[in-house]
């Protein structure tokens, strides 16, 4: 009487069980860089959304645009009270909102050109100018 019991030994179970958390494990870090290069292409995104905004402002101001001397810096409030960016903007990183007056775009005059620059970092300013009346700024 030599009958097999039909079924998994254990180490047929555990084996599936480290073969299962292994592919697990993959699917999880995956996921995860994903999720980080999603959020690292939206702050990419809305920093270049600013800085197209600060562009569409140079074409349509483009004789105070020549006023500058060699760089000048609009900040996201300015940009958002001529009406260039209509809505506030959260930066992925935070979770909290771009402050309107710690975002900036420099404007550096190159030889035939403009060169646009978002910064968040006010260390990287130039003069910012208050072009209702002319007055510069030096931060």
């Amino acid at each position: 009487m030599n009958k097999r019991i039909k079924g998994f030994t254990l180490v047929e179970l555990l084996a599936v069980i480290v073969i299962l958390s292994l592919l697990l494990l993959l699917a999880v870090t995956t996921v995860s860089s994903q999720f980080k290069n999603s959020k690292d292409d939206l702050y990419d995104t809305q920093l270049n959304n600013i800085k197209l905004a600060a562009e569409m402002w140079g074409s349509d101001n483009k004789t105070k645009l020549n006023s500058i001397s060699d760089c000048v810096s609009l900040t996201l409030g300015y940009l958002k009270e001529e009406g260039y960016v209509d809505i506030n903007i959260k930066n992925t990183y935070t979770g909290e909102l771009f402050e309107d007056d710690e975002v900036f775009v420099n404007i550096t005059k190159e030889t035939n050109r403009y060169k646009y620059e978002v910064e968040d970092d006010s260390s990287k300013l130039c003069s910012i100018v208050d072009f209702e009346d002319g007055d510069t700024n030096e931060e």
